[in-house]
């Protein structure tokens, strides 16, 4: 499985350590565990040994560093530390797949781990997330996801009701395996077991804002990723999806027609991007294209609250026409790194992945495992467009490219990122934004749009994801991870005793 990464703990080597010296070793083949994350176990103090990124993203023990010479020796263990076993020419893994909350579509760049205390409460509102940081609860072992969704975590804890927790930004779901076989490997199999919460109740999520629109439809990726349907709401309900109505910009059919496509009595959009402070409330936007710039429903205001919220840590993915919150941002740095053209026509599908970066690569392989029936590397979105005129790296990424339709010569940009605020350097960068030159709930090429062909929310977003949906997913939760440097490859958290 090439391309996942584990991480070990320090407790392998103490274990390691014990089995030569024939010690006592209290625990370290014990098989219970106490209290929520699996913090029971022996207690005293723990002496922290450094560890260092090695090859391939994993960390080992630095025998070199100050304090682990020759006559150092860890502490007593703590917790599941303590059932980490020493196997002579083997390990004791656990390996499985991680989904989306529908259980059938694999995620790539999803942490996981198993936590040694109990995990902290995932704080509400946007926030500062950046790569590097040590996971909640203490973890004994973390690992990644890969381009298949697999991982496999070494030297995992042995014994009965052993926690495990998958994570991708505030996306958090902990079970709990009955039983882990020392020296071998534990297949997890069902797909319920590894996926994602569908609610609340199951475990954390971000909370998402999204604004309808009159030619696209971004919320309705949503239910297809098999958010329980419980979670939609509107302005003030307690819920951790929220829909805003479209706002002007109504295409084929008289206003409101298509801003009704979402959950009943929502909110104008304008409540939403208006207010730095409403905007706050929320880890990630989505803003479907509505059918124009529509400038006379965005104010000098709006764009001043949507570069700050930006650049505090907020995530925003839009398609089309929602290319106006990057084109008339307060950030000079943003604005600049993107050019867009309103007056240019449409492009031309596929659209072909940039793979001389990790993160594409990575989906162009992702794309590739999910439907083995496509080109790789390909997305073939049905309605693709030309405003994107140019990217500046490294300050803005293109992931994708194509063609105009008139062929008028070389590729144009057609998804784009760019991590904020904009230019500084990425250990100070904490928000994102992400937009797609496409649409992505399109019927066939000549329209309609689903909700205008008489569609009803949100049953109408039944059915299987198309290309462009997967392609969106993927950016999707890409959205909703760590920030980090793109060009250079996903790493696990370290673990720190």
């Amino acid at each position: 499985m090439a391309g996942i990464t584990s991480v070990p703990n320090r407790r392998s080597w103490f274990a390691v350590a014990c089995s030569i010296a024939a010690v006592g070793c209290a625990g370290v083949t014990g098989t219970g565990v106490g209290g929520e994350g699996g913090s029971g176990g022996g207690g005293g103090g723990v002496v922290t040994v450094p560890v260092t990124p090695a090859a391939g993203g994993s960390s080992v023990i630095d025998a070199a560093a100050p304090g682990a010479g020759p006559d150092a020796q860890p502490g007593p263990c703590v917790g599941l530390q303590c059932q980490q076993v020493a196997c002579p020419g083997a390990t004791t893994t656990v390996s499985g797949t991680v989904f989306a909350p529908n259980g059938k579509l694999p995620l790539y760049n999803v942490v996981v781990y198993v936590p040694n205390a109990p995990l902290d409460p995932v704080p509400a509102g946007v926030r500062c997330d950046r790569c590097g940081a040590v996971q909640s609860g203490k973890p004994v072992v973390t690992g990644l996801t890969d381009a298949e969704g697999k991982f496999k975590l070494n030297n995992v804890p042995a014994g009965t009701d052993i926690p495990l927790v998958m994570q991708v930004g505030k996306w958090r779901r902990k079970v709990t395996l009955a039983k882990v076989i020392a020296c071998q490997d534990n297949p997890i199999t069902d797909a319920n077991l590894t996926r994602l919460p569908r609610n609340r109740k199951e475990g954390d999520m971000p909370s998402v804002a999204i604004t309808t629109g009159s030619c696209d439809q971004l919320g309705c990726l949503l239910p297809k990723l098999g958010i329980d349907p419980a979670e939609f709401g509107v302005a003030g309900d307690d819920k951790a999806i929220i829909y805003y109505n479209a706002v002007g910009g109504v295409v084929g059919g008289p206003v409101g027609t298509v801003g009704t496509f979402g959950p009943p009595n929502m909110r104008p959009s304008t409540d939403l991007w208006d207010s730095e402070a409403a905007l706050s409330k929320y880890d990630v936007t989505l803003l479907s294209c509505e059918c124009g710039e529509n400038l006379n429903n965005k104010s000098m205001a709006s764009f001043t609250a949507m570069t700050n919220y930006l650049a505090k840590g907020g995530r925003i993915f839009g398609s089309h026409f929602s290319y106006v919150w990057l084109n008339h941002s307060t950030d000079p740095d943003l604005k600049a790194a993107i050019g867009f053209e309103s007056t240019k026509g449409l492009g031309k599908p596929p659209m072909t992945i940039d793979t001389t970066f990790p993160k594409g690569k990575a989906m162009a392989d992702w794309m590739k495992f999910v439907d083995p029936a496509i080109t790789y590397g390909e997305i073939d979105s049905r309605q693709v467009f030309d405003n994107i005129a140019s990217v500046t790296p490294p300050t803005a990424t293109s992931w994708a490219t194509s063609a105009t339709t008139g062929g008028a010569g070389g590729n144009s940009p057609r998804i784009i990122t760019v991590n904020t605020p904009a230019g500084a350097p990425a250990d100070k960068q904490c928000g994102r934004a992400a937009h797609l030159d496409a649409h992505i709930t399109v019927d066939n090429e000549a329209g309609p749009m689903m909700p205008r062909a008489g569609g009803t929310f949100p049953a109408s977003c039944a059915g299987n994801l198309t290309n462009g949906e997967t392609a969106l997913a993927f950016l999707f939760f890409d959205l909703s991870s760590c920030i980090q440097d793109d060009t250079k490859p996903v790493v696990p958290p370290i673990v720190i005793p």
